[in-house]
């Protein structure tokens, strides 16, 4: 339940539209599901009408209820008592007598129960207008008798009732003059509401949506799991920022939350249904039926409890028939109070039963095979379940290769054959799973390594330890020891040494079955990958189909890192980096890479503080000139030139000891980097020796990268515009926006005319989002006499509320301002701003308005004044 009125975003509307009927003798409903936030409105509305002078009772039906308190007197008399103390004491006097029976057991009579609850009431009128909220009415059996009496007392009435109760409702709304109903909030609002808990990383609140499913748009249920993930520490701070650790676990609502409880309260078999469609890939109405018979339950129990559990949302059944969860958050919390071993012996349990009546379902093996997959070790695989998890996994295996994997999996390791084997390991890959690859490598050397089967069991095993940051185990090891995929995996996790490509492809080349691919026009994009240690890409291509992407695991992120990083969408490189540092052995090439690639971000948004704790983090990384390059541009941006061009070059000399072993990772930034500096501070002798240096380096090793660097630093020691022009077409052809920007950077530096490279280059820092980059290239507009360029928005990209703001702001109001001039709450002016900021470019709100004064947002219903 939502008490906190300021933390429940996304309700402004109905809270203005009750505010309107104060001290007017009505009676408003509002009525939600369990943690709509119907509380959090009653107090929003209270504190309204309290600021407007009004006399307010709060009569809160769960903490003043007792035991037989029909009406929940008990409740109003606390109420009473807590707002005016002894003063009340008279009034309450007859009330009181009235609603504890007499001697003989009897009540009084309505009448005259009903009449002092008026009095009462009407008392709080003496003196002005009055309201009374009444709170949490499913807590008394009859609460509209008392409100009944509030609303005849003359007084403003607030109620709250829940949608799902059955009797109350009914009876309430047709006393209400207005009914206000709370649904689902948008996605919007409940990432703010989310938001509001801290500095949370972007990737929480998706991940808690999708695993509340039908569930998402509850408040309640969204706070509910948010606690529960901070009990059980999956929300873990990386660098000041929330993180979801584990964020391929199940996301669980808590054991006492109500739609668990309710569910718990349903009489056998509610629970085990839940948990048997949860874990099941298929579970049809019809197999309720064979589960009655196979736990020995009534059948008209089980129907019972699926009606029960459909009506009431748990579950959803599509046309055909197929009962399936409607939110994992839900059913997780389901399975976690049975119990893995209860949710295995379930599907054993209905495994067994089926298996001894083929006859029953010879259409539906399948189903069988899924049942005999799911309980594991609980059930006993003989000839037969075994023979039946083979067929189906190849009569699926091209169109539903997952289910193919997990029937096989789930034959005994000892007795499986060398081929039955090998099709399994690379099945795993095919799909991706390399959680399921490391337990299957680990059973098969457990069960004794078939003949023949070492060379390629070592490669799977290599690639699984890659994939989940976990080293292959000390008993895998020993058994295939001394093989290359295990070197180059042991090197891997100890991250002294940068990645080499013939090493990778001399420990995983021979994997693909197919003919190998050549190798040789490739070369170039093959060092580009192995220069940013991005494996996935390099897997990708050398194993071609035999290969699935992972979906989780530090080398999906860092490919999420180093992909986003040239693609320019720096918030998600942000994201995937504090993932990573919770993700496998932390002390990898692509931790250390990812970490740098950070600090510059951060430097480049003037955070710098958080760049530097990342820089010191991934100063281990055995990439001398990629430390420098990182180095040297915090330096830089935090207006240490000076030291930036001395740490530079200092840093050089390591890095070209480096790039004398062959390790010319980075090498092409810090040349271009050094050379941006040192023609900022005029130093044209240093920046003919770079030119040298650039030159000597592309000569030396070739390839796309130090071809462009040859070329900036050629456009900017040379003032060569021709070199600088050919420098952008090179990047731009490769789009990696942060080289992009630099070359138009470098092409406005030698041009006579700089306006189209500084505009790209402005265009370009814009959607990056570095607020640093574009300070600087702004300046570098007013040196050079360029204007700003104009943002047109079409008249529809902007709403009225948000054009509205926008000249709020430029008249200098607060965030606290704006919400009292616009009606609407501080936190929704706040989520209107970020969608701004989004859609503008802008970072800030002095950035917005600066923008608008400038006439770079022309937007339709908002003139150069400001005014819309």
């Amino acid at each position: 339940m939502i008490r906190d009125c300021d933390a429940l975003p996304g309700r402004s509307d109905e809270v203005a539209a009750i505010e309107k009927v104060a001290g007017r003798p009505v009676l408003v409903v509002v009525r939600g599901a369990a943690g709509a936030g119907k509380t959090a409105v009653l107090g929003a509305v209270r504190q309204k009408w309290l600021d407007r002078g009004m006399k307010i009772l709060h009569v809160s039906f769960s903490l003043g209820a007792a035991n037989g308190d029909e009406f929940g007197i008990a409740a109003v008399l606390t109420a009473f008592r807590d707002e005016f103390g002894a003063r009340c004491e008279a009034k309450m006097a007859a009330l009181k007598r009235l609603s504890v029976p007499d001697d003989t057991g009897c009540s009084p009579s309505g009448s005259t129960l009903f009449t002092e609850l008026t009095r009462l009431f009407g008392a709080l009128r003496q003196h002005g207008p009055a309201a009374v909220v009444f709170d949490d009415l499913h807590a008394v059996p009859n609460p509209g008798f008392t409100v009944a009496a509030a609303r005849h007392a003359g007084c403003t009435v607030l109620a709250t009732c829940r949608e799902d109760e059955t009797v109350e409702p009914t009876l309430l709304t047709a006393l209400a003059d207005q009914v206000v109903d709370l649904g689902p909030l948008p996605d919007g609002e409940i990432d703010e509401l989310i938001a509001a808990r801290g500095p949370v990383d972007p990737a929480v609140a998706p991940a808690v949506r999708e695993a509340l499913g039908s569930l998402a748009g509850n408040p309640g249920a969204v706070l509910g799991t948010w606690e529960e993930l901070r009990r059980t520490g999956r929300l873990v701070p990386v660098r000041g920022v929330l993180c979801l650790a584990a964020p391929d676990a199940p996301i669980a609502l808590p054991a006492g939350h109500a739609f668990v409880r309710r569910i718990g309260d349903l009489p056998e078999p509610a629970t085990e249904l839940v948990a048997l469609v949860a874990t099941a890939g298929r579970f049809r109405v019809d197999d309720l039926l064979a589960l009655a018979e196979a736990a020995g339950w009534e059948p008209p129990a089980c129907g019972r409890a699926a009606d029960r559990l459909v009506a009431a949302g748990v579950l959803g059944c599509d046309e055909p028939g197929t009962l399936f969860v409607t939110s994992p958050a839900l059913a997780a919390a389901v399975l976690r109070a049975l119990g893995e071993q209860r949710v295995r012996a379930l599907h054993g349990m209905l495994a067994e039963h089926l298996l001894r009546e083929p006859e029953a379902w010879p259409a539906e093996s399948a189903l069988v095979a899924d049942h005999v997959a799911l309980a594991g070790p609980e059930l006993r695989a003989g000839p037969a379940a075994v023979a039946l998890l083979c067929r189906e996994a190849a009569g699926v295996l091209p169109a539903d290769p997952a289910s193919a994997a997990r029937w096989y999996r789930a034959t005994p390791a000892a007795g499986r054959t060398p081929d039955l084997t090998r099709s399994l390991l690379r099945l795993l890959v095919r799909i991706g799973r390399y959680d399921w690859l490391g337990e299957a490598v680990a059973e098969t050397v457990a069960a004794g390594v078939p003949a023949g089967l070492e060379d390629e069991l070592a490669v799977v095993a290599a690639l699984a330890a890659l994939h989940t940051g976990l080293p292959v185990p000390p008993a895998v090891a020993d058994a295939l020891a001394g093989r290359a995929p295990l070197v180059f995996t042991a090197r891997w996790f100890d991250g002294r040494e940068p990645l080499c490509l013939d090493e990778l492809l001399s420990a995983f080349g021979s994997f693909r079955l197919g003919a190998p691919p050549d190798l040789a026009p490739a070369r170039d994009q093959l060092g580009i990958w192995c220069g940013r240690h991005d494996l996935v890409a390099l897997f990708g291509f050398l194993f071609g189909d035999e290969y699935g992407a992972p979906e989780g695991g530090p080398l999906a992120l860092y490919h999420r890192v180093i992909t986003g990083y040239h693609r320019g969408d720096w918030a998600d490189v942000l994201s995937a980096s504090r993932a990573l540092e919770l993700s496998g052995r932390t002390g990898t090439p692509v931790h250390c890479h990812a970490r740098l690639l950070t600090a510059e971000i951060l430097s480049c948004e003037g955070e710098f503080e958080l760049a530097a704790a990342w820089l010191e983090a991934g100063e281990r990384c055995p990439l001398p000139a990629m430390v420098t390059w990182a180095r040297t541009g915090l330096l830089w941006r935090s207006g240490r030139l000076p030291e930036a061009i001395e740490a530079g070059w200092r840093g050089y000399e390591r890095a070209a000891e480096a790039a004398e072993r062959g390790n010319v990772v980075g090498l092409h930034w810090l040349l271009v980097r050094l050379a941006m500096l040192e023609a900022e501070a005029d130093h044209p002798a240093r920046l003919l020796e770079l030119h040298a240096l650039a030159r000597k380096w592309y000569a030396r090793y070739g390839g796309r990268r130090l071809r462009m660097a040859e070329l900036m630093v050629t456009g900017l020691a040379e003032r060569d515009l021709a070199s600088a022009r050919t420098a952008v077409e090179v990047v731009r052809g490769h789009a990696n926006q942060s080289d992009l920007m630099r070359a138009c950077l470098i092409a406005s530096f030698v041009a006579d005319e700089p306006r189209p490279w500084l505009h790209e280059a402005y265009d370009i820092a814009r959607r990056l989002g570095g607020d640093l980059l574009r300070m600087g290239i702004k300046a570098r507009m007013r040196e050079r006499g360029v204007p700003l360029p104009r943002q047109h928005l079409a008249s529809d990209d902007l709403s009225a509320t948000e054009v509205r703001i926008i000249a709020l702001i430029r008249d200098g109001l607060t965030n606290r301002q704006i919400a009292g001039t616009m009606r609407i709450s501080e936190k929704t002016v706040e989520s209107h701003l970020t969608r701004l900021f989004a859609k503008t470019g802008c970072r800030s709100r002095l950035d917005l308005a600066t923008a608008s004064i400038e006439g770079r947002l022309t937007v339709s219903g908002l003139d150069r004044s400001g005014t819309a």
